[in-house]
């Protein structure tokens, strides 16, 4: 997926927001609503039938979590689902006891969903997950927070949500001493139909109630944030300075319970001082912000990789596989071609012939530019076929 046509999918599902204001503005921002239409692409993210499609994912079941403020039972199992009509049966039991049923990894269930998330990810480089809320009449959800960015598409029915008025504290992902049961306190009450998207930052605390049967998709991600900058600079010294990659030493357990550990403070502000002044260096975040992209892109989920790859020939005709992007740095010697689920690693001297690749959607091996021979032509598409970044026209 080429950067303009990831632009292109997120306009179309952010319409009439503009992807300008969603990453200068609402990301910055708190939680917004944008109106939209019941005929508008994203309330189809899971095609016609968003119910058949869930049912038909029976294979979900023992992935499937629940919640409730208002249950009238205990949920059902979720074990040893025999078939789609057992599973059917099950997600009534919930429904008819008020809970609320969330189906995650619905990413390879609809390629209208995949096409989504892929551009986010190409514009945010960073990972996109997608779950499914799907509830009746009658469910009250309990006061939470998600510990990640949300783009909420109301696909069916009507909800009506309880958003926290308090800017949110945009909590760390790990686990800190409990505060007791979340207060949503001050609120507003927002109302969702068909078609109707809205932004929830990481730690806004909300709660939800379904006046009828109610289906809605939760895109899920986290921005870059300014630790994750400030981490890419330290990385990227620690490439550079073999002094942040030396063993601390000292017996920490002990020093940290008793004395003795203001001697291994030393090292420590002296990385922090040179990661300062690197910082202050025109061009040093960049590349580090560039090189922790490779890290991400190849991070990612994989790309489906041919069993089999046939020899391409000269003459073969390839395409961009669905959902293939990659970034590109590089060394004086070296191109780092990263992409999701790993990395090639090519001669600089092909430069040339890699631009050509991964910027020319389709194309045959024979018009791959550049000042090399036919067999490097032909072995640089076998590496991108291979990765299952090209794919047989």
């Amino acid at each position: 997926m080429m950067f303009r046509e990831a632009q292109g999918t997120l306009a179309q599902f952010l319409s009439p927001l503009t992807i300008e204001d969603f990453a200068e503005r609402v990301l910055l921002g708190g939680f917004v609503k944008i109106e939209g239409d019941p005929r508008a692409p994203r309330a189809s993210l899971l095609g016609p039938s968003p119910e058949n499609t869930l049912l038909g994912a029976w294979h979900l079941a023992p992935k499937l979590t629940f919640h409730s403020a208002n249950a009238t039972g205990a949920a059902p199992s979720l074990e040893g689902v025999r078939d789609a009509a057992d599973f059917q049966a099950r997600i009534e039991t919930f429904h008819a006891r008020n809970y609320s049923v969330r189906f995650p990894e619905l990413r390879p269930l609809s390629s209208a969903l995949e096409r989504v998330a892929r551009a986010l990810e190409v514009v945010l480089l960073k990972p996109v997950t997608a779950s499914a809320f799907w509830s009746r009449g009658g469910m009250r959800a309990p006061v939470h927070y998600d510990d990640h960015d949300l783009l909420v598409a109301q696909l069916q029915g009507t909800k009506r949500w309880y958003v926290s008025s308090k800017p949110s504290e945009l909590n760390n992902t790990w686990k800190i001493i409990p505060k007791g049961a979340p207060d949503l306190g001050p609120h507003q009450s927002v109302d969702v139909r068909p078609g109707d998207l809205m932004y929830l930052p990481r730690g806004t605390l909300h709660s939800v109630d379904s006046e009828g049967e109610s289906l809605h998709v939760s895109i899920g991600f986290t921005p870059i944030t300014v630790r994750e900058a400030l981490i890419a600079a330290v990385d990227h010294l620690s490439d550079l300075d073999p002094g942040l990659r030396t063993t601390l030493g000292g017996q920490l357990q002990f020093r940290v319970n008793g004395t003795g550990l203001e001697r291994m403070a030393p090292p420590v502000l002296n990385a922090a001082a040179g990661v300062l002044q690197m910082c202050r260096t025109p061009g040093f975040l960049a590349s580090a912000l560039q090189w922790r992209a490779a890290r991400a892109v190849a991070a990612l989920e994989a790309l489906p990789q041919p069993a089999r790859p046939e020899a391409v020939q000269l003459d073969t005709a390839l395409v961009h596989a669905e959902g293939a992007f990659c970034n590109l740095t590089a060394s004086p010697e070296t191109i780092d071609v990263s992409y999701p689920g790993g990395h090639l690693y090519i001669h600089r001297g092909t430069q040339q012939c890699v631009e050509y690749i991964v910027n020319t959607p389709r194309f045959r091996v024979r018009d791959i530019p550049g000042n090399v021979g036919d067999d490097i032509r032909v072995a640089l598409a076998q590496q991108f076929l291979n990765s299952g970044f090209l794919e047989r026209a």
